[in-house]
């Protein structure tokens, strides 16, 4: 429950630091609302973050467990001169600890989608009434993973997220029921070619990493302004 609540909270502070941080000008200026509850508010929890890391500069390099003064390196957040963009300063000797994906030990991961020219999805979700975009289903852990693409508003991203999640709840519960795992993973990109961080999230959970999660993220963006060139071009 801990980890869903922090995966849940880093979503939510993803979304709006990707947004602030935005080249477009539309992006970064739009403002939607983040719902969070009463008791946690993502804008407060970055201003704390900003404020803690900010302090930690002023203060510099301390001594840590009982490494002695200067052993290890130290990461500055800072902003740079050009263009403003938030920066990591220095290289810490510390390896960082990796998240095991969700295909990560089975090789016998099957993928359907809901399109004509792709396979059907697996009978225990066809007898429902509903249908996912793309279910991947390795059938060595019971696990299906349900992926809803989404190409709303950017001031409407959050909307939609929360809205095909509460959509597939049922069919989860179903599935939990019939003794199998269910992951429902709504991914938005926006009507202006923006990759939510829901995006994001997908291709890290799926184990694509590095430059290649970086290509996938700019070819879907490139994909949906193509697409929305095509239908403008057909309007007109």
């Amino acid at each position: 429950m801990k980890s869903n609540l922090e995966e849940y909270k880093c979503r939510k502070v993803r979304l709006v630091t990707v947004l602030e941080d935005s080249d477009d000008s539309v992006l970064k200026t739009a403002q939607p609302p983040i719902k969070t509850g009463r008791k946690w508010k993502v804008a407060e929890a970055i201003d704390e973050a900003k404020k803690y890391l900010k302090m930690k500069k002023i203060i510099g390099q301390t001594q840590t467990d009982r490494k002695g003064l200067g052993s290890s390196s130290v990461k500055w957040w800072s902003k740079t001169e050009e263009g403003g963009a938030k920066k990591w300063r220095g290289r810490s000797n510390t390896a960082s600890t990796q998240r095991k994906g969700l295909l990560d030990g089975c090789d016998d991961w099957e993928v359907s989608a809901d399109l004509p020219e792709w396979g059907k999805h697996p009978n225990v979700i066809r007898r429902t009434t509903l249908r996912p975009d793309i279910v991947i289903h390795p059938p060595s852990t019971q696990l299906f993973i349900m992926v809803e693409l989404t190409v709303p508003y950017e001031s409407r991203m959050e909307q939609a997220h929360t809205y095909k999640e509460e959509k597939y709840l049922d069919l989860a519960k179903e599935l939990e029921e019939s003794r199998y795992r269910a992951k429902i993973i709504p991914i938005e990109i926006g009507a202006r070619g923006f990759a939510g961080s829901s995006a994001y999230d997908l291709l890290s959970k799926l184990s694509i990493s590095g430059n290649i999660r970086t290509k996938t993220l700019k070819l879907l963006a490139e994909t949906k302004e193509n697409s929305s060139r095509w239908i403008w071009s057909r309007i007109n």
